[in-house]
């Protein structure tokens, strides 16, 4: 008995002995327990200096805009970059309200080479877990998340749904800084409200954290083992770097005959960056910005006076313009143009039909085919829209060929015209170029609508003699349509098509321009979010181009001259827009349908995209809680059909795409007892049709926060958009 009764006091002293060896200290807001030397250590590194050390004067790579600054200082620990402590800055407006993790999101964006790993959507909002930068300058930034996926960051960030951060690593972890951690390390945040001031220990997250003008966030890699890691003020302050979120690609058809096809890329600012991607293919006449990707269209696999093989198909992490896949052959045809369809398809059309392109795999897959399953026998075939169910694809100057996305099949032919190109207006409407002018499509009706052009208005100029997507194209800020027209054998003029006013303009016209230029071949595009025209000006085929930026009016604003050092002869093509903005749901009111009845709800105004068009963004069911034994769901071009089975309550996941980002939503259904009355079914329309600030200020778009919102059936809804 004795010696059990010891044992037991042995073992309350042990346990004693190691409650009094641990702390709580506060981690990104949230606590953790750790060894009381662990913590101490901790807490001393942040006050290793008395300063921050930190001369704003200094910083040359910054994000943001505005009146106000910051600086972002990060350390990695085990000496990586020499020990030093990089630097950022950020600026905004001193109206703005921006925390932490605003910055830490602001710079990732805007720097190529850093990458973030996060946890958002906790109590605490977000939680930074992994810091990375790309040290060799290879552009090899990917994160490996457990069971060894390959994430590419978007805007920099890739998020995880748990605190897994322990087994998260950069994938090209030899070359780059990286540390991630939560329990076995973890990165401490250190603040100062001014460069002058002492570091000290956060109490809170990122997320709570107000930035004041001239702050300091500091980041340091704090390990629970082995050597210690202090902010010592050994500073290293980053020169500049292109940012590609606030600019535009010119995809480059190049010098046939000499070498591969190239992108450049012109910054805000107006200064060139040429060859940011090379060896691309030959004749490179498409690109588009898809699912963090940039996808690059050219019509061979290599130039005949090439050294390299390139592709006809380029894929490019968004993040980097790092090319992550090249496709050879696309069935033996010359690529053409790209269509997402959604995050895991998009159509190729090519000299001899389009064919589906597997996302997932990046691999080409079958043709198109006819209705019956047949070969659809397609000649050339050109730009691509998806709305609704359908891909509107133009066959080239032959007609307008209708693809059932389900089915890759043909459900569907306009041939009244001959068709050149197509695009979608703000209003989510179709509009063609033909050999008439400017045609509306009637998607209900399957049928052009022609619109009259007044005296001065001339029809789009089309790419006879070698296929080019052309010169239209829509506004995404206004309900206007755009296209270039030739004077001879020159293009030199842009008209527009006011379609809320049926009013048209010429807006551009190079006619008599002094240095006789022209706008060359497919060069000419809306930026999505200034609404500033751009188009490249040549002089014949001479290595002489100018870049020239108007407003929506045709004010020129500012031109840029290509003199690159080896006077290429790039022959700019089609301009393209990042992508950097992600889709924002709203709520969704819960659906009441009784049994074996169908509601239909209106998903038209549900998702927003600041750099894609309502229409655009691709609806569809990701899953039905119950698999379908309280009620079925489907979308059917843009509506929820909810149809009821049993009564009950289940949960519809929605998934909302846009230009290959998804995002999702959650509906609630209830489904009640039928009321006896047989032969009916009933569709309920409900849509929103009309939303404003809770200040009462009408937007056309779901802004974050709290929305009010008015339905077609006379109801006010207040939603609260995260």
């Amino acid at each position: 008995m004795k010696k059990i009764f010891t044992s037991i006091v042995l073992a309350l002293c042990i346990s004693v002995s190691v409650l009094a060896q641990t702390t709580t200290i506060n981690v990104q807001g949230q606590q953790h327990k750790v060894n009381a030397t662990v913590a101490a250590r901790i807490q001393k590194a942040a006050k290793a200096v008395a300063s921050t050390g930190i001369d704003f004067s200094k910083i040359e790579r910054w994000a943001g805009e505005g009146d106000c600054k910051a600086a972002l200082a990060i350390k990695w620990a085990d000496g990586q970059n020499d020990g030093k402590t990089l630097v950022w800055g950020y600026r905004w407006k001193s109206s703005e309200k921006k925390t932490g993790e605003d910055l830490i999101r602001a710079v990732a964006k805007a720097d190529p080479a850093f990458y973030v790993l996060a946890l958002s959507g906790t109590s605490f909002g977000t939680t930074f877990g992994g810091f990375g930068y790309d040290i060799d300058g290879n552009r090899n930034i990917i994160i490996t998340t457990p069971k060894n996926n390959e994430v590419y960051p978007r805007n920099g960030i890739v998020y995880v749904s748990s605190y897994v951060f322990d087994n998260c690593s950069a994938t090209d972890i030899t070359n780059d800084a990286w540390n991630s951690g939560w329990n076995k390390g973890f990165w401490s945040y250190n603040v100062a409200d001014k460069a002058e001031d002492a570091l000290g220990f956060s109490g809170t997250g990122a997320s709570g954290r107000v930035l004041t003008d001239g702050c300091v966030d500091a980041w340091v890699f704090s390990k629970f083992s082995g050597a210690s890691n202090e902010y010592d003020g050994n500073i290293k302050y980053l020169p500049a770097t292109v940012d590609y979120t606030q600019g535009v690609f010119i995809v480059n058809e190049d010098w046939f005959g000499h070498r591969n096809s190239t992108t450049n890329y012109l910054t805000r600012d107006g200064k060139f960056v040429y060859n940011n991607t090379t060896e691309i293919g030959a004749t490179a006449c498409f690109g588009a910005a898809w699912g963090n990707r940039y996808y690059i269209i050219a019509k061979q696999a290599k130039d005949g006076g090439a050294n390299v093989e390139g592709g006809r198909i380029t894929i490019c992490d968004a993040n980097t313009m790092r090319i992550i896949k090249q496709i050879k052959d696309i069935d033996g045809n010359d690529g053409r143009s790209f269509c997402g369809v959604d995050e895991h398809k998009a159509y190729v059309s090519t000299s001899r039909g389009i064919y589906t392109l597997n996302l997932d795999e990046l691999t080409v897959g079958a043709a198109v085919k006819n209705a019956d399953g047949g070969d659809a026998n397609l000649g050339q075939c050109g730009n691509m829209v998806r709305l609704g169910d359908y891909v509107y694809a133009t066959e080239y100057g032959k007609s307008l060929r209708i693809i059932d996305c389900n089915t890759d099949r043909i459900v569907a032919t306009i041939s009244s015209a001959k068709v050149y190109s197509i695009t979608m207006s703000k209003d989510g409407q179709l509009w063609v170029s033909t050999d008439n002018g400017i045609s509306r499509v009637n998607t209900e009706t399957n049928k052009l609508e022609t619109i009259s052009l007044p005296e001065g208005i001339n029809v789009p100029a089309n790419s006879s003699f070698a296929w080019t997507p052309d010169g239209l194209c829509a506004s995404l800020q206004n309900n206007v349509i755009y296209w270039t027209s030739a004077s001879g054998w020159n293009t030199t003029i842009i008209f527009k098509y006011d379609i809320d006013n049926n009013e048209f303009a010429k807006v551009v016209d190079l006619t008599n321009d002094p240095e006789k230029r022209s706008i060359y071949g497919c060069s000419f595009r809306v930026d999505t979010k200034t609404d500033n025209l751009y188009l490249t000006a040549a002089v014949g085929y001479q290595n002489d181009y100018k870049v020239r930026r108007y407003d929506a009016d045709g004010k020129q604003l500012a031109e840029y001259v290509m003199d690159d050092k080896d006077k290429n002869y790039w022959y700019p093509g089609m301009f393209v827009f990042p992508d950097v903005e992600d889709p924002i749901v709203g709520n969704i009111e819960d659906v009441t349908v009784e049994e074996n009845k169908e509601v239909k709800v209106d998903l038209a105004n549900v998702c927003s995209d600041a750099d894609n068009f309502q229409a655009a963004i691709v609806k569809s069911v990701k899953s039905v809680a119950y698999a379908g034994k309280v009620a079925t769901a489907t979308v059917k071009n843009g509506k929820l059909v909810v149809t009821g089975v049993k009564k009950g309550k289940t949960n519809v996941t929605l998934n909302f795409c846009s230009n290959g980002i998804s995002t999702t939503a959650t509906v609630k259904v209830v489904v009640t007892q039928a009321t006896g009355i047989t032969g009916t079914q009933t569709s309920a329309d409900v849509r929103e049709i009309a939303r404003f600030t809770i200040d009462g200020k009408r937007i056309n778009q779901p802004q974050r926060g709290i929305n009010i919102v008015k339905y077609s059936d006379g109801t006010v809804k207040k939603v609260i958009v995260k």
